[in-house]
């Protein structure tokens, strides 16, 4: 297993969970997409560095390359060796290219600052994300990222949370499993604990972390057609 792609994995994994730790507030939702953005430079460089131990991310004149050159990189070798895929990673990359230049705006205009980015924003960056590492690393993305802390459940939720903006529905059912999950505690105490409100953020967080699969195997019925 690809030590660096382990690595990342957790990086990743980091990231989605401070999009779930504010999102019903909406407190980190930039801070999420900013990240996510990164995760993607860092995917593309890892896949060339892998596939071409000599590739290098600096130019002859010994500046780094831009996002859009290494952008191009990965499609000339898609192009040869997953030539079956390129569209679909072509359309990644024109999603990808568009959140990178709103990424910009928020550093580069003092005007901007007050940008807004929607939940949307970051469910579909991080679903993108995910499934642009799938197609690059292959097998190798994929056990990776099972083996990963709660990445896989998180993944899952992602992925339901996408299809609640065509199915609201969703939601329903996804709040009706986490409000009948169990805490991960037998007594009764009321000390020195903080009662959250189903569904909120810290409840989300303390059932993917105690969850674990048993968790993910249900949430995942909620995927099927």
């Amino acid at each position: 297993m690809n030590k660096t792609l382990i690595y990342l994995m957790d990086e990743i994994c980091a990231g989605v969970e401070i999009y779930y730790t504010g999102r019903t507030g909406g407190q980190y939702l930039k801070t999420a997409f900013i990240l996510c953005d990164d995760y993607v430079e860092l995917v593309s460089k890892l896949y060339l560095k892998t596939d071409d131990p000599n590739w290098s991310d600096l130019n002859r004149n010994g500046h780094y390359k831009n996002f859009h050159d290494i952008l191009q990189d990965i499609e000339h070798i898609v192009s040869v060796k997953k030539a079956g895929q390129l569209q679909r990673v072509q359309d990644l990359q024109a999603a990808m290219t568009n959140r990178r230049n709103r990424r910009n705006d928020f550093f580069h205009s003092t005007n901007l600052l007050d940008l807004s980015v929607s939940q949307r924003n970051c469910v579909e960056s991080f679903c993108d994300l995910i499934e642009y590492g799938e197609i690059l690393f292959s097998n190798d993305w994929r056990t990776t990222l099972e083996s990963c802390y709660n990445l896989a459940t998180l993944e899952v939720l992602l992925k339901l949370e996408r299809r609640t903006f065509s199915d609201p529905s969703i939601q329903t059912k996804i709040n009706k499993i986490l409000q009948e999950w169990p805490r991960n505690i037998s007594n009764s105490c009321r000390k020195g604990v903080h009662l959250a409100v189903h569904p909120e953020d810290l409840h989300l967080r303390l059932c993917v972390t105690c969850g674990g699969k048993e968790l993910r195997d249900k949430l995942k019925t909620l995927l099927a057609p």
